[in-house]
């Protein structure tokens, strides 16, 4: 689907999350200066390691919250590293001032600030949870074997760290899965616009040029035989283009225009629709000697009733449901006894043996003046579930156009 807005709801989330992380780091930097400011009398002879430390601390924070602005969102291998750097920063903090109840009073605040991002930034709740883990673990070894900090004060600070990741996490895969299916609405609003817009041009097309283009095939008002095998063709392919939609370049569709362009100069007009094709993505990955099979197929049903049947018209249909992709040829002619039919090289190795080598089948359904119905059936590979291609939209054509009136 190319119809993905540039800037949709889904870039928007992850920049608002950016922000939001941001600001809260930005409140942990601040808190850093104050505390610094204010405290630094206590650290005695270790100042200025604790100096050195804040400023690390300051310059690794600013640099990220740089990098997520600069991004519009934040990276889950920046967050990693962020987990790391602060882990070490409490345990350089508690190293510098290893006494009893002396700390480094922004080291533990600043670890809780920060972990509100690795719950928005990494993606997998396994992640998140080792990331709390490993920063939870950090405090209360810092705390209980440099600081002498009680076990019941270690554990509540080390449980403090799970409501911000968990939380964070959770609400912003809300947000992700909010946009998500906010861009795929606006992706299904675009096509069926599209769609609206392309089955009122084929109602135009079909109601005014293309009938009278037929006419002018048929009738007695172009002497030249030629030019009129030229119209005819060019009528054909019009044909094709209003009932495939704006797929019909597409390899498989594309074979069988060229198929009904060729019938056309042999006087055989065929009413090809190829508008339920498009109904799944499966069949856009069929590789290109399949569909060669197929359009070979299909041409040499449309032969036998140039031949045999008796008819100038016949029809083409191919359409795709999610595990199957369908074509068959129509004619109305003299048809035949397929029981009674001697097996020859068109309908044993030119229809079914070809179907058979790429795993689909071939259904013939004829009798004595009843006409012909051949169908060919084949299973098409899984679409990719990320790319959900949406079907709705296909219900804007109109019947008469869809129906290859």
């Amino acid at each position: 689907m190319d119809a993905r807005p540039s800037a949709g709801a889904v870039a928007q989330n992850e920049a608002t999350l950016a922000r939001a992380a941001v600001l809260f780091r930005c409140g942990g930097l601040a808190e850093i200066a104050l505390v610094v400011g204010f405290d630094a009398p206590n650290y005695g002879n270790r100042v200025w390691a604790a100096v050195a430390l804040a400023v690390a601390v300051f310059v690794e924070g600013t640099v990220l919250c740089a990098a997520c602005l600069r991004a519009r969102r934040i990276r889950p291998e920046w967050a990693l590293a962020d987990v790391w750097f602060i882990v070490a920063v409490l345990l350089i903090g508690a190293v510098i001032t290893a006494q009893p109840h002396a700390r480094l009073y922004f080291a533990y605040p600043y670890s809780i600030i920060s972990s509100v991002a690795f719950g928005v930034a990494l993606r997998r709740l396994r992640t998140v949870i080792g990331a709390t883990a490993l920063l939870a673990v950090a405090d209360a070894f810092a705390s209980a074997y440099w600081h002498g900090d009680p076990a019941i004060s270690v554990t509540l600070n080390a449980l403090t760290y799970a409501p911000n990741t968990l939380v964070a996490f959770l609400v912003s895969r809300r947000m992700r899965t909010t946009a998500r299916e906010l861009d795929e609405s606006r992706i299904r609003e675009a096509e069926l616009a599209r769609d609206r817009e392309r089955a009122r041009h084929a109602r135009i097309l079909h109601d005014r040029i293309l009938q009278t283009m037929e006419a002018l095939a048929r009738g007695p008002w172009i002497a030249d035989r030629e030019f009129r095998m030229r119209v005819a063709e060019e009528t054909a392919w019009l044909r094709a283009l209003v009932e495939g939609g704006p797929d019909a370049d597409g390899d498989l569709v594309g074979l069988l225009q060229g198929v009904v362009a060729r019938k056309a100069r042999d006087g055989l007009r065929v009413e090809f629709n190829g508008t339920m094709l498009t109904e799944s993505p499966g069949w856009r990955s069929l590789d290109a000697s399949v569909c060669a099979a197929l359009a070979g197929a299909a041409e040499e049903a449309l032969t036998n009733v140039a031949k045999h049947a008796g008819v100038s018209t016949a029809v083409l249909r191919v359409g795709a449901e999610p595990d199957v992709l369908t074509l068959s040829v129509v004619d109305q002619g003299c048809g035949f006894d397929p029981s009674a039919e001697h097996r020859g090289i068109g309908l044993d190795q030119s229809i079914r043996g070809r179907i058979a080598e790429i795993g689909g089948t071939v259904l013939i359904d004829s009798a004595p003046g009843a006409g012909t119905y051949i169908e060919i059936t084949l299973p098409l590979p899984a679409a990719d579930p990320g790319r959900e291609h949406v079907a709705p939209a296909r219900e804007s054509v109109d019947p008469q156009v869809q129906q290859g009136c």
